[in-house]
């Protein structure tokens, strides 16, 4: 397959439906560990203390996804401005999914469960398991935009 390239703004647009889908990985996983360690999700846990929405269960939903959509378009559109990190191929896809879920552990999860779960973060299940979840943020996020912007992009020709 001919490497492909992309736009800053297609990247920002896969990015959202990526990070979307990705955000939907990463809930479902945490919600199955939530229920077999009997803990609240982190998600609900801040919407809650953030008052948003009258279920704090719907509300965590969809902040969760909101968070992801933005996540995912921010993290895929530096893929393009930073073209060391472009999605050429689903391997690379993966390796810059694992470095974004990283990242987005990093920027996104550590000050916010800091600020207001900082009970989370003393807790090796807990920072261990929304670790390896952001982790599969990444690459979910990675390889479902990769597969979109193949069908978006122009192949680049090398001649």
């Amino acid at each position: 397959m001919q490497p492909i390239t992309y736009s800053v703004s297609k990247g920002l647009r896969a990015g959202a439906i990526g990070g979307f889908i990705g955000a939907i990985v990463l809930g479902i996983f945490g919600e199955i560990g939530a229920i077999a360690l009997n803990q609240e999700l982190f998600y609900t846990t801040i919407a809650r203390k953030l008052a948003f929405g009258d279920s704090s269960v719907l509300g965590g939903w969809a902040l969760h996804l909101l968070v992801g959509i933005i996540a995912g378009s921010l993290f895929i559109g530096a893929t393009a401005a930073v073209r060391r990190f472009a999605l050429t191929t689903t391997k690379k896809a993966v390796w810059v999914g694992i470095l974004g879920g990283i990242a987005i552990w990093i920027v996104v999860y550590v000050p916010v469960t800091g600020l207001l779960v900082p009970d989370d973060l003393t807790s090796a299940t807990f920072a261990g398991g929304s670790f390896v979840l952001h982790v599969l943020y990444g690459v979910v996020t990675a390889v479902v935009s990769l597969s979109l912007l193949r069908r978006t992009v122009k192949i680049k020709t090398t001649t």
